[in-house]
C-alpha cells in the first residue's frame, strides 16, 4: 500500500497552480523544442522538473513535520515576505500577460522567454509561501521558508535555459562566443602550420573558407551544457556553493569543448573542403561537445562530494552524525 504524502492544504494549492502554469509553458514551448535543434533538450525539462521534485519529497515531508526554527526578527520576516510576495504576484501577472502576447503574436521568441522568466520567479515566490506553516499549523520562520523555497531552484529557473532568449540577447551572446572561438581556432591552426586567415566571420583557407557559425555552435552548446550542469547539480550536490561551482564549470567545459569542436571541423574543412563538414560530421561534433561536458561534470561530482572531516566529527547539517553521538 502506497504511503500518503503529508503536505498542508495551502501547499497543495500552490503546487496545483505551479503545475498548471508548467503545463501551459510546456504547451507553448513544444513547437520550439520540435523545430529548433539547439533547444531540442527542452523536451527533458518537464521530466527533469518532476524528477527533482520527486527526489525532494522526503525533504519536503521532513520540513512540514519539523518545528519552527530560530526567530529571524519581524523586520527580516517582513522584508522576506515583501520580496517573495513581489516575486509571486509580479511573476504570475507577467506570466499571464506574456501568455496573452503569445496568443496574439505567435512566431516570436519574446513571449516565450518572458513566460519562462515570469514563471521562474512566480514558482520561487509561491514556494516560499507554500512553506508558511507546518502540519501542526505553526508558522515557520523566514529562514526556514527560504530553505524550503531553495528546494525548487532548479525546477523553477531551469525553464529559462530551455526557452529561446530574446533575439537581441541571443545575437549578442552568440556573436561574442563565435568571435572568441574564431580567434582562438585561427591562432591554433596558424601555430600548427595551416595557412589560414580570419576575415570577419569566416576562416579562409587556400582552397576555400568556412563560416565561423558553421564550425562553432556558439550559444547552442552553452545552453544545453548549462541545462545539464544545472540538473546534475540539483540532483547530486547539497551545498549551494557546490551547485553554483558545478554550473559554472559546465559553462567552462562548454566553451573549451566548443573550441575543440570548432578546431576539429575547421581542420576537417581544410583537408576535405568546406562542404565536408555539413550533415553527420557537423552534428556528431556538436553532440560530442555535450557528451564531453557531461563526462567532465560526472568526474567532478565525486570531487565535490568529498568531505575531509571524519564522519564521527561531522555536524548533522553535513549529512553525518552529530559530534559525540553514540
Amino acid at each position: 500500500m502506497s504511503k500518503t504524502i503529508k503536505i498542508p492544504f495551502f501547499a497543495r494549492v500552490d503546487a496545483a497552480a505551479v503545475a498548471a502554469m508548467a503545463a501551459m509553458l510546456t504547451f507553448v514551448l513544444w513547437d520550439t523544442w520540435s523545430t529548433r535543434l539547439d533547444y531540442a533538450f527542452g523536451y527533458l525539462m518537464p521530466v527533469f522538473m518532476a524528477y527533482v521534485i520527486w527526489d525532494r519529497l522526503p525533504k519536503i515531508e521532513k520540513y512540514f513535520a519539523s518545528a519552527p526554527g530560530r526567530d529571524c526578527g519581524k523586520l527580516a520576516s517582513a522584508l522576506a515576505g515583501l520580496l517573495f510576495g513581489g516575486m509571486a504576484v509580479c511573476g504570475f501577472l507577467g506570466f499571464m500577460l506574456f501568455s496573452v502576447v503569445y496568443s496574439i503574436a505567435r512566431g516570436t521568441t519574446v513571449p516565450l522567454f518572458g513566460m519562462s522568466f515570469c514563471f521562474a520567479f512566480a514558482f520561487y515566490g509561491l514556494a516560499y509561501f507554500a512553506g508558511a506553516k507546518n502540519l501542526e499549523g505553526l508558522r515557520m520562520q523566514a529562514g526556514d521558508r527560504l530553505r524550503f523555497a531553495n528546494f525548487f531552484v532548479f525546477p523553477a529557473f531551469a525553464w529559462m535555459v530551455a526557452s529561446p532568449l530574446f533575439n537581441s540577447w541571443e545575437t549578442l551572446v552568440s556573436g561574442y562566443l563565435l568571435s572568441k572561438v574564431a580567434v582562438i581556432v585561427t591562432s591554433v591552426m596558424d601555430f600548427l602550420g595551416f595557412m589560414v586567415e580570419l576575415r570577419g566571420n569566416s576562416i579562409h583557407f587556400p582552397q576555400g573558407a568556412v563560416g565561423v557559425a558553421d564550425a562553432c555552435s556558439g550559444i547552442r552548446s552553452l545552453t544545453a551544457c548549462l541545462f545539464s550542469g544545472s540538473f546534475l547539480a540539483a540532483v547530486f550536490l547539497d551545498r549551494f556553493w557546490k551547485k553554483v561551482a558545478l554550473v559554472g564549470m559546465s559553462m567552462v567545459f562548454a566553451f573549451v569543448n566548443n573550441i575543440i569542436r570548432a578546431l576539429f571541423l575547421s581542420i576537417w574543412a581544410y583537408q576535405y573542403g568546406s562542404d565536408s563538414i555539413s550533415g553527420f560530421v557537423h552534428d556528431a561534433a556538436g553532440y560530442a561537445v555535450l557528451g564531453l561536458t557531461i563526462v567532465g561534470l560526472l568526474i567532478l561530482i565525486p570531487i565535490f562530494t568529498l568531505n575531509p572531516v571524519p564522519e564521527e566529527y561531522r555536524s548533522e547539517g553535513e549529512g553525518g552524525k552529530v559530534s559525540g553521538e553514540k
